[in-house]
C-alpha cells in the first residue's frame, strides 16, 4: 500500500517537471500586471522650409482586436503563425491610438500643420483648398523571438497619400514602411522598449517620405 502510493506520488511530480520544462521556452511574464506606453515624445525641431500641411486619418489595424491592450508577441522559432498575449502586461491604450499619437508627433516635426480626417466626411480646407490625406494601416505590431533569448520589435505601417479631388481621390503615393528593432531583454519590458524604438525608426522615416510626397510650395 504504501509502496503504491510512493509511486503515484514520484509519477505525479514528474509530470508536473515535464510541464514546467515544456513552459520554459516561453518569456517570462511580469509577477505582477504592469502597464507601458511608448515613453517621452520625440523634441521637435525647428523648421528649415516650409511644410505643406497635411490630414491624417484614423490609422487602421486589421491585426488588433478592437478595445485589446494586450502586448502581443510570437514565438518564430515554434509557431511563427500564431499571435499571443503577455498575461500580465498591458498596454496604457490601444497599440493604435498610441502608435497614431506619436506618428503625429514626428508628422508635426518641422512646423508642419496635422489636422484630422473623420471617416465619411470631407477633408478640411486651408485657405479654401483641401489637403492631401494621410491614411495608415497598422500591419505588424509585436515582439517576435527567434529564439528564447533573442527578439525584436517588429512593426510594419502602410502609409497612404491621396489628394481629394470632384470626380474621386487621386493616388499621390504609397510606401510601407517596416522596422524590426532588437530587444535588449527576452521578456516583455524588452520588448515595449524594441517596439517604441522601432515605432520611431518609422516616423523619421515616414517624415522624411512625406516632404518628398508633398513638397513645400513657395
Amino acid at each position: 500500500m504504501h509502496m503504491h502510493f510512493h509511486k503515484k506520488s514520484w509519477w505525479a511530480a514528474g509530470a508536473v517537471a515535464l510541464f514546467l520544462a515544456g513552459c520554459s521556452n516561453l518569456p517570462s511574464p511580469p509577477q505582477a500586471l504592469v502597464r507601458y506606453d511608448l515613453g517621452a515624445a520625440p523634441a521637435l525641431v525647428a523648421a528649415s522650409a516650409p511644410s505643406q500641411p497635411i490630414a491624417l486619418a484614423q490609422i487602421q489595424a486589421p491585426l488588433q482586436v478592437e478595445g485589446s491592450t494586450g502586448l502581443r508577441y510570437r514565438l518564430a522559432y515554434a509557431d511563427a503563425q500564431e499571435l499571443r498575449t503577455y498575461a500580465q502586461a498591458r498596454w496604457s491604450l490601444q497599440p493604435a491610438q498610441m502608435v497614431q499619437q506619436r506618428l503625429r508627433e514626428h508628422l508635426s516635426q518641422g512646423g508642419r500643420v496635422v489636422l484630422s480626417a473623420q471617416p465619411g466626411e470631407l477633408p478640411p480646407l486651408v485657405h479654401g483648398r483641401s489637403v492631401p490625406v494621410l491614411s495608415l494601416s497598422l500591419e505588424e505590431f509585436s515582439q517576435v523571438f527567434s529564439s528564447t533569448r533573442d527578439s525584436v520589435g517588429w512593426v510594419r505601417i502602410r502609409a497612404t497619400l491621396v489628394d481629394s479631388a470632384p470626380r474621386g481621390d487621386v493616388l499621390l503615393a504609397q510606401q510601407v514602411f517596416e522596422v524590426r528593432q532588437p530587444a535588449g531583454a527576452a521578456n516583455a519590458a524588452g520588448g515595449v522598449q524594441a517596439l517604441s524604438q522601432a515605432v520611431d525608426a518609422v516616423g523619421g522615416q515616414l517624415q522624411q517620405w512625406l516632404q518628398q510626397a508633398v513638397p513645400a510650395k513657395p
